[in-house]
């Protein structure tokens, strides 16, 4: 397993038929696309991290208490990530899997670092 990842946030508005004029958060890890959500009134940024948090260490979330982190609970077999919950909440479990991240600032586009 990686122990630097960097994490872009793009954001886009889509153009589709029945999502005309949504908001579209995409997720790059490293400059690959690994997530995306669209619409609004959630945090659409945690939900993407979430959702990859959720796929990359399906293994390492598997040995914590979903009482311990809002947003992580056990489900058919394997630990569900509700990025929806809150960045915040997604940034404690990270935290717990051992890892720091770093907002890299810039003006236009929502960059983090996270290594361990």
């Amino acid at each position: 397993m990686k122990k630097n990842y960097y994490l872009t946030f793009k954001w886009t508005v889509s153009r589709g038929r029945n999502t005309y004029g949504y908001n579209i958060c995409s997720l790059y890890v490293n400059g690959t696309k690994v997530s995306t959500c669209n619409g609004g009134g959630y945090d659409m940024q945690g939900t993407c991290f979430g959702d990859w948090i959720e796929k990359e260490f399906q293994e390492d979330i598997k040995n914590l208490d979903p009482k311990e982190f809002y947003g992580l609970r056990y489900y058919d077999g394997k630990m569900i990530v509700d990025g929806g919950c809150g960045m915040s909440s997604i940034l404690k479990i990270v935290d717990k899997l051992g890892y720091s991240v770093v907002r890299i600032p810039d003006k236009k586009i929502d960059s983090f670092h996270m290594y361990k």
